[in-house]
């Protein structure tokens, strides 16, 4: 079994049980791994986001450090969605917020 298809399959299943049991972990590991796998699918190199995107990473380890969940930031991943063009729309549908609302409105 090739990586993509391992990440693929790990995904799905982080995917379902992030639905059963919200964690923030596991949240941030499902995160990285699609961002991994839009890497893979795209054929990067992990040398060449690294070149690329040296303001947000400034080794390969904070690369797979992201990758793997463990130090998951909001301006790398945009700039990893602005990097490899991924609309965050889709990804955002998947994880609808099901708990309670505040009802306060801030604008």
């Amino acid at each position: 079994m090739d990586k993509q298809t391992k990440s693929n399959f790990m995904l799905k299943g982080m995917i379902e049980s992030f639905k059963e049991r919200p964690s923030s972990q596991l949240f941030n590991r499902i995160v990285g791994i699609k961002f991994k796998n839009i890497r893979l699918d795209k054929g990067i190199t992990a040398e060449e986001v690294i070149q690329d995107n040296k303001l947000y990473f400034h080794s390969i380890y904070d690369l797979y450090k992201f990758e793997k969940g463990i130090k998951t930031d909001v301006a790398k991943m945009f700039a990893l969605s602005n990097y490899y063009n991924y609309d965050m729309n889709f990804f955002w549908q998947r994880f609808k917020w099901k708990g309670k609302t505040c009802g306060k409105t801030t604008h």
